[in-house]
């Protein structure tokens, strides 16, 4: 597997993006990377961040150890990585939206490859990551696949790849079609955190033929006005141009979606809220 791999990345990727942007790929990531300040600053933001996602797995873990082997993260305690993300992408789409882009895509890639070691067991590392990952599964991570992060990763990047005026310049967006690239951050960010948390802990009033409570899906439609607040507060690029009624009906709309739908809606969610804003 690592011969492989080496010969895939060596001989076959490195080839191909030489020949895509006719220099050495290595040397111009490097560059791309260290090019600003601000980047170095970001990058050594969401090292920290990265950092303290692995300190919540090995922490919980050792709660596990110590306290029974049947223990299950909790939905609270899973939110945390949604937090981490939302602190994550948000700087990003501030600051750096064309770093955002290519870090998420090498991010996608190592998150691939991670769960491709942990499902073949690959030595040295793939027993280790099925033990640790295997404490933070949930309905959703019934087969033999662990998804989850990844469907956390596509749902908020995905606003960011698929909407192409999201890496040009500042200015350049208007209207509700300026929160497109934060769909991902407002849907399942802000709102399906706070719908799960809050829900989970007070909510009391359900939706018919549904687990998901009125206080969660209420409280979530109140964290995304308050979200886009601060989204028009620290980003000089967003000029809603008056369309508050429409960002409203669309985040309540989004909201209502995350307490009935039965897919996957890390990944519907923020597709969903982007179509509505680019209406």
């Amino acid at each position: 597997f690592h011969m492989m791999t080496a010969v895939l990345g060596l001989g076959v990727i490195m080839p191909w993006l030489y020949r895509l942007i006719q220099r050495n790929p290595l040397f111009w990531l490097l560059q791309f990377l260290f090019q600003t300040q601000t980047r170095v600053y970001l990058l050594i933001y969401w090292t920290f961040l990265a950092a303290s996602a692995c300190g919540v797995v090995f922490y919980q873990n050792a709660k596990r150890s110590s306290e029974s082997k049947k223990h299950q993260a909790s939905t609270i305690t899973r939110k945390y990585f949604h937090f981490i993300v939302v602190a994550t992408y948000v700087p990003g789409l501030i600051y750096d939206r064309q770093l955002l882009y290519i870090a998420a895509v090498l991010c996608l890639a190592v998150f691939i490859f991670l769960e491709y070691i942990r499902y073949f067991r690959i030595k040295p590392f793939g027993q280790t990551l099925r033990h640790l990952l295997s404490l933070f599964l949930d309905e959703r991570d019934s087969g033999p696949l662990i998804l989850t992060h990844i469907y956390l990763l596509l749902g908020m990047s995905l606003p960011v790849w698929l909407f192409p005026r999201s890496c040009a310049p500042k200015g350049t967006l208007s209207g509700a079609g300026a929160l497109v690239p934060y769909s991902g951050v407002l849907a399942v960010g802000v709102g399906d955190t706070i719908a799960s948390v809050f829900g989970s802990t007070m909510g009391e009033i359900k939706w018919p033929g549904t687990k998901k409570t009125f206080e969660g899906t209420a409280t979530a439609i109140f964290a995304q006005i308050i979200a886009v607040a601060l989204i028009l507060i620290f980003d000089s690029s967003v000029n809603l141009n008056s369309s508050y009624a429409w960002i409203l009906a669309s985040v309540s709309l989004v909201s209502l979606l995350e307490a009935y739908t039965t897919q996957i809606d890390n990944l519907l969610l923020p597709l969903y809220l982007q179509i509505m804003f680019m209406t």
